[in-house]
């Protein structure tokens, strides 16, 4: 629950990814190493939205995924 985002992260939000063969921006969060998916969504705006309410839901800190 405290990591920053990966140097090849793309998207610029940590859980937030580009899933080339479908695309669309897939959302997931990981809880006691297990991934939850968040859904798939036709717009990057609307998956971090996804990731965003996950994160609060399951208690995150809010720095989570920033330097």
């Amino acid at each position: 629950m405290n990591k920053c985002i990966p140097s090849h992260n793309t998207s610029g939000v940590m859980g937030v990814y580009w899933v080339k063969r479908l695309s669309r921006w897939e959302a997931r969060i990981s809880i006691d190493n297990k991934e939850i998916p968040l859904g798939t969504h036709a717009h990057k705006s609307d998956a971090i939205a996804a990731r965003k309410a996950a994160e609060v839901k399951y208690g995150f800190h809010p720095n989570h995924g920033r330097d």
